[in-house]
């Protein structure tokens, strides 16, 4: 992911660390994806702009499940080269000719305001740049306690709670709101990891063989269901919202 400025974007070896090839395969990413297609279908049809992009991870994933969309980047990163004609890297949000985005109804910041010091700022200035989108898609890093060495290699400036991602994202109060942890299951186990170890890996360790994919596919279902069947507000490692204008 990127941002509107230069100092939080990811450079080639955060890329690597977080996004190796082959990263899609890895159930974090499996069950991110589901959880983002049904909250992008759950605000009805229209084109979809993802700000944030890096190589197009999930534009490639949500294209394939025939969803419209289209990502932008900051960092000056390669795309897939399955969704090259529709990623922008390299390129500012902000520095686009906004009467080429007027088709956009929904924004997805996955995973992107933890990376930008006045967040709440930042979603008012893209309302103000392309007023005609009606609904924003958010996913962050959950629970400050959580907040470790892996966050700071991140250039992360916090981990958020329910509360904390409704004052970024909808400061008034007076929009339709939706929000929910997920990854409820990896809560307890990275808490436990940061008592025990005081730190976590930064790099993620990606499916090769048959046996590790399958298991990947196992916990990512696994996750889905984690998110479908426990209450939104118990503790998890990731949080997921939606936010549209009445």
């Amino acid at each position: 992911m990127a941002t509107e400025a230069p100092d939080t974007a990811f450079d080639e070896q955060q890329f690597e660390a977080i996004y190796p090839t082959g990263v899609e395969r890895h159930y974090w990413n499996i069950c991110r994806n589901g959880v983002v297609a049904d909250a992008v279908r759950s605000v009805g049809p229209g084109p979809v702009l993802e700000v944030g992009c890096g190589k197009g991870l999930i534009v490639a994933d949500l294209r394939a499940r025939g969803i419209d969309i289209i990502g932008v980047d900051l960092a000056p990163v390669k795309p897939l080269d399955s969704v090259k004609d529709h990623v922008r890297t390299g390129v500012d949000l902000f520095d686009l000719d906004p009467s080429e985005l007027v088709r956009f109804r929904t924004i997805l910041l996955l995973d992107v305001i933890e990376h930008i010091e006045d967040a709440a700022g930042f979603v008012a200035r893209i309302r103000a740049f392309l007023p005609e989108v009606r609904n924003f898609i958010v996913t962050v890093p959950a629970r400050q306690e959580l907040f470790c060495n892996y966050d700071e290699f991140n250039r992360h400036f916090r981990r958020y709670d329910l509360a904390t991602v409704r004052a970024h994202l909808d400061p008034g109060g007076d929009r339709r709101w939706k929000a929910s942890y997920f990854f409820h299951l990896l809560y307890p186990a990275a808490w436990l990891v940061l008592r025990l170890k005081g730190r976590r890996e930064t790099r993620y360790n990606v499916p090769v063989s048959w046996t590790s994919r399958m298991i990947h596919r196992i916990l990512a279902v696994l996750f889905r269901l984690d998110h479908a069947l426990l209450p939104a507000r118990w503790k998890g490692t990731s949080i997921i919202a939606t936010v549209s204008d009445r």
